[in-house]
């Protein structure tokens, strides 16, 4: 399954436990084969408002297409740097669940409840408030343009 496309969908609150794990909503393990996608890639959005779970296969590609980037520029080095310095890699036990860093946790806010959400090709860990707080900042902002901009991401990808 690692070389299929995911599509991690939907919302689904959980708790991270004591020992700061999460585990994986059974919707969200449908996309993942035990096998193949065990490690996973964490790190915190560019914002510090969420934690992101990426599947090894998935990020591997973005260090990939980083890796393309001339070295030498400036805004290339310092993106790389900053991206690739952030990263924490945990693998996903036979329980379908995965630490995450403390220092992530402390970061964004998440303390006990958590939202999971599934966004594509990876997964994000929110704060439930935090998450209600970002979509009603967006909603203000892109009102009236929902369709708009969803075209204009879909166009993007072709």
């Amino acid at each position: 399954m690692a070389d299929q496309q995911k599509a991690f969908t939907g919302s689904f609150h959980y708790s991270v436990d004591s020992k700061n794990r999460i585990s994986i909503p059974a919707k969200l393990r449908r996309e993942i084969s035990i096998e193949s996608d065990k490690r996973f890639i964490i790190l915190s959005d560019t914002d510090d408002r969420c934690i992101k779970l990426y599947p090894y296969s998935v990020f591997k590609n973005i260090i990939d297409s980083i890796s393309k980037a001339n070295p030498f520029d400036p805004l290339n080095a310092y993106a790389r740097r900053r991206l690739l310095s952030s990263i924490y890699e945990e693998e996903m036990d036979g329980q379908y669940r995965i630490k995450l860093p403390a220092k992530l946790l402390e970061k964004t806010n998440i303390n006990g409840e958590c939202l999971v959400v599934g966004v594509g090709d990876y997964i994000e860990i929110w704060n439930p408030d935090e998450f209600q707080k970002y979509l009603d900042e967006s909603t203000k902002q892109y009102q009236g343009n929902f369709g708009e901009l969803l075209a204009s991401v879909m166009n993007a990808n072709k």
